[in-house]
């Protein structure tokens, strides 16, 4: 089984996450995804209900 290259650039973000969070447990590791996904979940869903109402919401 050949093994993918990692992109340089999600290496880099994941060494930022890694160190801004600090996890030192797999739930510190959620919590910081949490805190990252997020807003990038709400911010896609509202564009979604916002181009299926036909509006700004």
């Amino acid at each position: 089984m050949v093994k993918s290259k990692r992109d340089p650039k999600a290496v880099e973000l994941a060494n930022r996450i890694i160190e801004q969070y600090q996890p030192e447990s797999v739930q510190d590791m959620q919590n910081a995804l949490k805190d990252i996904f997020g807003p990038m979940f709400e911010s896609m869903l509202k564009g979604e209900m916002n181009h299926h109402l036909g509006y700004n919401s």
